[in-house]
C-alpha cells in the first residue's frame, strides 16, 4: 500500500517537472542555457587585459 503511494507520488512529481520543462514559458531560457559553452568569453588569438597585469615574459615591475 505504502509502495503505491510512494510510486504515485514520484509520478506526478516526475510529470510536474517534465511538463515545467517543457514549457514555452521557460523555451527562451533553455535555449540560451543551450548556447552557453558554445560562445568564447574571449576570441581565439586576443590577449586578455587581467591577465598578468600589462607583464610581458615574467618581468617584473
Amino acid at each position: 500500500m505504502i509502495s503505491g503511494l510512494v510510486t504515485t507520488t514520484l509520478l506526478l512529481a516526475f510529470l510536474g517537472i517534465a511538463a515545467w520543462a517543457y514549457s514555452a514559458h521557460n523555451r527562451t531560457r533553455f535555449e540560451e542555457a543551450a548556447q552557453l559553452p558554445l560562445k568564447d568569453d574571449v576570441p581565439l588569438g586576443a590577449e586578455s587585459s587581467h591577465c598578468c597585469h600589462g607583464r610581458q615574459n615574467g618581468a617584473r615591475s
